[in-house]
């Protein structure tokens, strides 16, 4: 199979890990496709070798941007001839293509949780997601809970809806770094729905001494929330014990991430929640919201927290640091289960009607015809 990939609208953080993970995992799982990968004016992806990346556009200005994801992507598939086309994001081949189409549906958090986005993020998803889920033949959802979201309020779209979970080897090699102070807990704060302040709060009851002479180390911050999270620290009086992180370069993310005491994850909202699985492919203890994803990726080997309150979630970090040597095990076995190269076969499937026919029979008409 020629496949091309719409990445013009993948930028730094978690659809480009998700993408170059899983272009690794399909060079595992179909050697013999041919794959392109389209990219923008923005930095090239990490891929493997054997795959061509094709640079569409690189004028800035959203003239030329929708030029790209359009007239671009659509010339592009009939360049390279190809027999499908998967867009990385859910907004991708505003044309379509003249060739089977699928795209990756992270998740619906703009209608779930409307007020984290502003009002022209959430105008700008709802019309671009809206035209994506009518034009394309396949949408591959990262979890389940994601591809419950989307048929939910559009059953017409089950037919073409499939669940393709994602990957946990791409954590399996990372290193904690040298020791560079007190042993710590991670958590997150790039977005809303992360809940540092929660988070926070939680730290400041942990009186326990498991956590005495440890520190919170939380990620992401900047701007506005990075200055925010110092004052809500100070207030209450846990300044010594938070560092407060911005935006990390891959290498230091990850050894700072292999190095934490347990991660603190108690997101209101996820897709999937990627950092879950990676904590327990490295055997650490993690701690989650009762997010529906965050419950089905973890499959019950995460410390949940029993309510959204502070004093719920320190409770649970306690219980986090106290998880045994085989219950750290058992999490990384479940986690070693998902694979990039399982996922790229899910999705290759969804993309070539495989799974149907495996299902229900031959497809009376080809791939290509549209």
């Amino acid at each position: 199979m020629r496949l091309v990939v719409d990445a013009l609208a993948v930028r730094p953080g978690s659809a480009a890990i998700v993408t170059e993970n899983l272009l690794r995992g399909w060079a595992q799982a179909a050697p013999q496709d041919e794959i392109v990968v389209l990219t923008g004016g923005g930095s090239e992806l990490r891929v493997p070798a054997g795959t061509t990346q094709l640079r569409v556009s690189t004028r800035a200005g959203v003239a030329a941007r929708l030029w790209a994801q359009s007239v671009g992507v659509r010339r592009a598939c009939a360049t390279v001839r190809a027999d499908a086309l998967l867009c990385a994001v859910t907004t991708g081949a505003l044309l379509g293509a003249p060739c089977r189409t699928g795209a990756v549906v992270y998740d619906l958090r703009h209608e779930a949780r409307p007020r984290q986005f502003a009002r022209h993020r959430r105008l700008a998803r709802r019309l671009l997601y809206g035209w994506t889920f009518r034009r394309a033949d396949a949408l591959v959802c990262i979890s389940e809970r994601t591809r419950q979201d989307l048929v939910r309020n559009r059953p017409r779209l089950a037919a073409k809806a499939r669940t393709a979970l994602l990957g946990s080897d791409h954590a399996a090699y990372w290193a904690p770094g040298p020791p560079d102070g007190p042993a710590y807990v991670l958590a997150f704060g790039h977005l809303p729905n992360k809940n540092v302040d929660v988070v926070l709060r939680a730290w400041a009851c942990c009186d326990a001494p498991a956590t005495a002479a440890m520190t919170l180390r939380v990620c992401g911050l900047r701007g506005a929330a990075r200055t925010a999270a110092a004052a809500r620290a100070a207030a209450l009086g846990i300044t010594g014990r938070v560092e407060l992180l911005g935006r990390l370069d891959d290498e230091r993310f990850r050894s700072l991430f292999a190095g934490a005491a347990a991660v603190v994850f108690p997101s209101d909202f996820e897709g999937f929640g990627l950092p879950v699985v990676e904590a327990l492919r490295l055997a650490i203890p993690v701690v989650i919201s009762a997010d529906p994803a965050l419950l089905e990726v973890s499959a019950g080997h995460a410390v949940v927290c029993a309510d959204g309150s502070a004093r719920a979630l320190a409770a649970a970090i306690g219980q986090a640091l106290h998880r045994t040597p085989e219950q750290r095990e058992r999490g990384r076995a479940h986690a070693e289960g998902l694979t990039w190269a399982e996922t790229a076969r899910q999705v290759r499937d969804a993309l070539t009607g495989e799974d149907l026919r495996r299902d229900h029979g031959p497809a009376t008409t080809s791939a290509g015809q549209r």
